[in-house]
C-alpha cells in the first residue's frame, strides 16, 4: 500500500475530514493547521495535521449556542 501525501490539498483535506472545505479553511484561520502554498498559489495543508485535528474536534454547534431560524 502506498504512503499517503505527507501535503495534501484543501479540497483533500476536505475528503478525508469528511468535512465542508469551508471548515478546513476555518482551521487554517484559527492556526490548527500547518499550510505552504505551491509555486502556481494552491494551498497545501499537512494531512497528518488534517487526521489529528479531525479527531480532536468535535462536530456540531457548540452547546448554548442560538440557531439561525
Amino acid at each position: 500500500m502506498p504512503d499517503p501525501k505527507e501535503w495534501i490539498t484543501v479540497k483533500e483535506a476536505a475528503f478525508l475530514a469528511d468535512r465542508d472545505v469551508r471548515q478546513i479553511y476555518r482551521w487554517i484561520d484559527n492556526g490548527l493547521l500547518a499550510t505552504r502554498k505551491t509555486t502556481r498559489g494552491v494551498t497545501q495543508v499537512l494531512s497528518k495535521a488534517v487526521q489529528r485535528i479531525e479527531t480532536e474536534v468535535k462536530r456540531g454547534r457548540p452547546k448554548g449556542s442560538a440557531s439561525r431560524r
